[in-house]
C-alpha cells in the first residue's frame, strides 16, 4: 500500500539567550516553555529541535563565543512506503547566530554530529542555515 505524501510540523524551538528552550508550533502561538501537543511525531520534532539549540550552546561554549538569539525549525517528511515513519527531518536553523558567518557554519555542523537525537534516528537528518 502507497501511502499519502504527509507534511509533519514545524516546530520551532528558541533561544533567546537563556537557559529555558521554548517551543511553538504554529506561527499563531507564542514560545511555550513545555511541550506536549499533536502527536508524537511533534513531540520527536520538538526533541530534535531542543537537541540542536542545546548541541549549538555547546559548540559555542567550547569556542568560548556569545550566541546570539536564534531558533530552530523541524519539518518532517513521512515516507511513501510501509512501514509507516518519517523518511526524512529538516532543520533549518533562523538566525545569525553569531557574526562571523565562517565560525556560524563550524558550530552548527558540529551541533549536528553532536546531536544525540539526530544521531539515534533512522532516518535522513539535514540541518542548514537561513537569516
Amino acid at each position: 500500500m502507497e501511502l499519502k505524501p504527509k507534511l509533519f510540523g514545524p516546530i520551532w524551538a528558541e533561544y533567546d539567550g537563556s537557559d529555558t528552550v521554548k517551543f511553538s508550533h504554529s506561527k499563531q502561538s507564542g514560545p511555550e516553555m513545555s511541550f506536549a501537543k499533536n502527536s508524537p511525531v511533534d513531540t520527536l520534532l520538538a526533541s530534535l529541535g531542543h537537541c540542536i539549540v542545546m548541541s549549538v550552546q555547546w559548540a559555542a561554549a567550547q569556542r568560548k563565543v556569545d550566541l546570539k538569539p536564534f531558533k530552530v525549525e523541524v519539518l518532517g517528511t513521512k515516507a511513501l512506503d510501509e512501514p509507516g515513519r518519517l523518511q526524512r527531518l529538516d532543520v533549518t536553523v533562523i538566525g545569525p547566530v553569531v557574526d562571523d558567518a565562517g565560525l556560524a557554519a563550524r558550530i552548527l555542523k558540529q551541533a549536528k554530529t553532536i546531536c544525540t537525537v539526530s544521531n539515534s534516528l533512522n532516518c535522513d537528518v539535514t540541518v542548514s542555515q537561513r537569516n
